[in-house]
């Protein structure tokens, strides 16, 4: 009778212990899953916060010619770094593809590998556009006032350095 009575309270012992134990696990994952998703939902929420878009775009008034460079309204509410600005160039015309070089002071040198669609065929405007919009972009980062513009030079555009003070535009 008492080997059974020992049995039993084993038994007890062993099954409360595991039942306690099995409860603190599931309480530690519960916790756990709700950490996880809270940071998850945080990188959701910065990731849809961060778009590639341009800060700045060009518009060409139709009776002057004169390109004036807007504030994009649907740009990042994060700001983007110079590969993330490179990317939204390249999304924007994906027939240019734009490469970031070295920084040297306050000059960002960018690369164009094939530039026969901005220098040939976009025409004066358009590569003007394009040109602005890529220099009001990367002259947005923290100590860059140059972007030195390296291609093979065409009718329509020239490469070389480009400030924001290269535009005759109206100003920001």
């Amino acid at each position: 009778m008492k080997t059974k009575k020992s049995i039993k309270r084993i038994a007890f012992i062993l099954f409360t212990s595991v039942a306690i134990l099995a409860c603190r696990n599931e309480e530690g994952n519960k916790e756990e899953q709700r950490a996880t998703r809270t940071t998850d939902t945080d990188k959701d929420l910065s990731e849809t916060s961060k778009t590639l878009t341009l800060p700045f775009i060009a518009v060409v008034d139709s009776t002057t010619t004169r390109v004036e460079l807007q504030e994009n309204p649907q740009k990042s509410k994060i700001p983007l770094n110079k590969e993330e600005l490179a990317e939204a160039l390249n999304i924007k015309y994906p027939e240019i593809k734009l490469e970031i070089g070295k920084t040297s002071h306050d000059t960002l040198s960018v690369s164009i590998q094939n530039a026969t669609f901005l220098t040939q065929q976009m025409g004066t405007t358009g590569a003007l556009t394009y040109l602005a919009e890529a220099t009001y972009a990367f002259t947005d980062l923290a100590n860059i006032n140059v972007v030195n513009f390296l291609f093979k030079e065409g009718d329509h555009a020239m490469p070389g350095p480009y400030t924001r003070k290269s535009f005759n535009t109206k100003n920001i």
